[in-house]
């Protein structure tokens, strides 16, 4: 019971602040708190310190893109409706969702010119705070969906844990087909990607019951853990067209020194899902620990590409 009462009294105390200080003085001093804890926090995550001067390490590496990226292109490859136009370019239209809506603000008018089954997400975000799937609307509570994304359009997401090319993204909110699979959500499959060398994240049941397990490109199971609360999924076959997932994503990926490219493979069909540049924010911890290392020797820092980093 006491430390129900000492949670009440920190939520009670988190909603006065919140209505007394303003946000932006909210977001200066949580920023200086991350800076102030960066180090410790990466020895806490990693078990060694940070070394941004010549990193070595994938985690370090992650890092120097954080501090030192073009964040600017960062931006547009993050922005989940600009990257359509680069992912069209590279590998063709045929494997985008099909788009069903663009809002500056998501309105009740909005949701009623919506079919039954889709789903919402912000262009610039990342989390349940910045998704909604919808497969009956009669179930949901409008009203309450469009508070959750007016709100999620106001985060300035990647601010205040130096990801800053997320709030350059030009906000929308964006509605897409949903995509029928045997679950609620298909199983992501998300390519870690060093120029020839790919190893295969799949991460299933993301919102309900979360496992990961890791294979390379021949599909074989490798004893990786990354961010290991995790569970690994116990039964994971190869999906039919593999060959055509590792393509897609090796062109998705022909312009960088490492990229994550997640892909979608439903009913027999390959779906972009996003370009992620900054892995878990450099945050999840591998087992074993020495695999942190080993990435980080695939990943050949290309500082002199201006497409990546700044000059």
């Amino acid at each position: 019971m006491v430390k129900i009462g000492k949670l009440l009294d920190n939520m009670r105390i988190k909603k006065i602040v919140a209505r007394i200080v303003p946000e932006t003085v909210v977001t200066l001093i949580k920023r200086c708190k991350y800076r102030i804890n960066r180090d410790r926090d990466f020895y806490k995550n990693h078990g060694y310190p940070l070394n941004l001067k010549d990193p070595k390490s994938f985690n370090e590496k992650l890092y120097y893109r954080k501090y030192y990226g073009n964040f600017d292109n960062m931006a547009l490859f993050a922005d989940k409706y600009k990257v359509r136009d680069y992912v069209e370019k590279k590998v063709g239209s045929k494997y985008l969702i099909p788009l069903l809506g663009l809002y500056e603000e998501f309105t009740q008018e909005d949701w009623r010119a919506l079919p039954n089954k889709f789903v919402l997400k912000t262009n610039h975000g990342s989390g349940a705070r910045h998704i909604h799937i919808v497969t009956n609307k009669e179930s949901e509570n409008v009203s309450d969906i469009v508070k959750k994304f007016r709100k999620a359009l106001k985060e300035s997401f990647g601010i205040i844990k130096q990801e800053p090319f997320y709030a350059r993204i030009d906000r929308k909110v964006i509605a897409e087909k949903y995509l029928e699979s045997e679950g609620k959500t298909p199983n992501d499959y998300k390519f870690h990607c060093f120029g020839e060398k790919i190893f295969i994240q799949v991460d299933s049941d993301r919102y309900d019951n979360h496992k990961r397990s890791f294979f390379d490109a021949d599909w074989n199971r490798l004893n990786i853990r990354l961010d290991s609360k995790f569970p690994e999924i116990e039964e994971c076959l190869p999906p039919s067209n593999l060959k055509e997932m590792i393509e897609v994503a090796t062109k998705l990926s022909s312009d960088f020194d490492y990229v994550r490219v997640d892909l979608y493979n439903v009913n027999g069909r390959v779906y972009f899902g996003e370009l992620t540049l900054t892995h878990g924010n450099g945050t999840e911890d591998f087992k074993p620990g020495h695999i942190d290392m080993e990435w980080g020797s695939y990943w050949q820092l290309d500082k002199k590409n201006r497409l990546l980093y700044k000059n």
